[in-house]
């Protein structure tokens, strides 16, 4: 995604690319076989791609100056001129350690995929959305605190993912011994669909709050 000068543009395709996703996996239910388990490793991985990305380019138009939703335009006191610009300062603040002034790879940028890089960074640009943001981000899902590391099981399937899958297994009610596949298609108590899509629906949700 691409820093825009309308949100609504960003909230289409990010909302877009959460309902596409949804839809791959929507239908599966355990026992899983490989190439469920596979598409679902794909999910997951591509639903925090989507949110880091999303994250960025909202960040970087919001920099630069944008409209939101509602048609108001949302300015930022310390406004940047360029999206180098705008990266240059997330770095600056979200990663101090890292020394010169760019250009900078993804790997020197801040952790897009975590709320408090887009708080803290609309806080310092004293954005005039940054209560829109704080109100959005604050939106009662797990998705944030639980996506992430289901994406590093699928990503590296190792035994140290392993054993921090087993811990949000438990937090999320499921026996640790359940396969993580499993666990994302398996609904938690009292609600009519499974994990990972109630997880893409809440981040399509945040994406839609934030955008207003």
């Amino acid at each position: 995604m691409r820093p825009v000068r309308h949100l609504e543009k960003l909230k289409k395709s990010a909302s877009r690319r959460c309902v596409y996703l949804k839809s791959l996996v929507a239908y599966l239910r355990p026992p899983l076989g490989s190439r469920e388990d596979r598409l679902v490793a794909y999910t997951c991985i591509e639903a925090l791609n989507l949110w880091g990305s999303f994250s960025r380019s909202f960040y970087i138009s919001v920099a630069l100056g944008v409209v939101d939703c509602s048609g108001i335009r949302v300015f930022a006191s310390n406004r940047q001129r360029t999206p180098s610009d705008a990266i240059n300062i997330a770095v600056t603040i979200m990663r101090p350690g890292r020394r010169g002034s760019g250009p900078w790879t993804r790997r020197d940028e801040p952790t897009w995929h975590n709320p408090r890089t887009l708080i803290d960074l609309c806080n310092h640009l004293s954005t005039s959305n940054l209560n829109t943001v704080q109100s959005a981000l604050s939106y009662q899902t797990n998705v944030f605190g639980m996506l992430p590391t289901f994406r590093n099981f699928f990503a590296h399937r190792n035994e140290e993912t392993a054993g921090k899958i087993k811990n949000k297994a438990r937090a999320l009610g499921f026996s640790p011994t359940i396969r993580p596949c499993e666990i994302l298609c398996t609904s938690q108590l009292g609600r009519p669909q499974h994990v990972i899509s109630d997880w893409l629906d809440d981040l399509r949700v945040v994406i839609g709050l934030m955008c207003r």
